[in-house]
């Protein structure tokens, strides 16, 4: 009699036919008769702690699934349908229905009325799902902070933002990053990488409005439960992008946007940062924006002459024919003028 096993081996494919749709026990026998052809109810006894009515349960969901031929004969055997073809049958059914389920899910989205500021992810699969989401729905800017392992979960939404026109600022951090490899995979497009280290969390900033955040120890441990935060708030939000931003100035580069004239910033933490990267500042532009204390529109053509950097503030000095202004971004409190966005002449 074969050694029954449960098929703890396997738990990586489980994970994957899980997320196909398969209970555990209907994943344990799927790889069963993958492994070892057709087989028949006592086959596959002899292998799992199953009994034969939980069996026959197993057997016939999948079968319900297209995953499973069942062979009439006495007795009857089982046999796996191939794998190429249970995948492709499932991306068939998905493109059925993915412009039905989004047509409807947009609606029900517009017509909703509540916003929840913080959710609690409580899995990896909420932090990526919630991530890509936020990706998708940038406008403007995206800031990135991230292991390179949690990156290949959202590179392609990354790379289709950034063939769109997106401004992105990824920072990595971690010990398995190289600097040739971060040069092979953004060959040939417009966007600033750097590295930090020893990192700060991993963090998706989406138009520095809305964000996930997950802690650092958290994000660079795979055996665990990974958990993280969805933040829909711009005040909560404000708070990771300016932690972003302090270890984005401080950190090592390893490829820079070049700065295209004209160009329109709505960002005043990235136009920061170019600056920072420039020799002499003298920047001619038009600034638009709100005086802080009266809430009244600023709009003047003028001159960033100077930059004002530490951990608590971070401004620039922008002159025009009417005075000598400090401005800031969303959060300013001490500066004369919030910007909304800068046109380089």
């Amino acid at each position: 009699m074969p050694a029954r096993s449960d098929g703890s081996g396997h738990s990586d494919i489980i994970s994957v036919l899980q997320d196909m749709g398969l209970t555990e026990n209907e994943s344990r026998v799927y790889i069963l008769l993958l492994e070892h052809g057709s087989m028949t109810a006592q086959d596959i006894l002899n292998y799992l702690p199953l009994r034969q009515p939980q069996l026959y349960d197993v057997t016939a969901g999948l079968e319900r699934k297209g995953f499973i031929n069942i062979l009439l004969g006495r007795p009857k055997k089982y046999e796996a349908i191939d794998p190429e073809a249970v995948v492709e049958a499932r991306e068939q059914i998905l493109n059925r229905n993915r412009e039905y389920f989004l047509n409807w899910a947009n609606i029900a989205i517009q017509n909703r009325h509540e916003k929840t500021a913080l959710i609690n992810a409580k899995n990896i699969k909420s932090v990526i799902n919630n991530s890509i989401e936020l990706i998708n729905n940038a406008n403007e800017t995206l800031e990135i902070e991230t292991t390179w392992e949690l990156y290949t979960y959202i590179r392609d939404p990354i790379i289709r933002k950034l063939k769109g026109g997106c401004r992105i600022e990824i920072m990595f951090f971690g010990n398995d990053i190289k600097t040739e490899m971060i040069k092979n995979e953004f060959s040939g497009m417009e966007i600033d990488v750097k590295y930090i280290m020893p990192g700060q969390f991993f963090a998706v900033i989406s138009d520095e409005t809305n964000s996930v955040f997950m802690p650092r120890g958290v994000a660079m441990n795979i055996n665990m439960e990974r958990y993280g935060y969805i933040i829909k708030d711009r005040d909560m939000s404000w708070f990771i992008t300016h932690n972003f931003f302090t270890g984005w100035y401080r950190a090592m580069e390893i490829l820079k946007m070049p700065l295209i004239r004209p160009y329109k910033y709505s960002s005043q933490r990235i136009l920061i940062g170019d600056l920072k990267g420039l020799n002499g500042i003298n920047i001619n532009g038009v600034l638009d924006g709100s005086f802080r204390l009266t809430g009244k529109r600023f709009h003047e053509q003028g001159s960033i002459t100077g930059i004002n950097l530490d951990s608590d503030v971070i401004n620039f000095v922008f002159e025009t024919k009417n005075g000598k202004f400090t401005v800031g971004g969303y959060d300013s409190q001490l500066e004369d003028v919030i910007m909304r966005y800068f046109n380089i002449n």
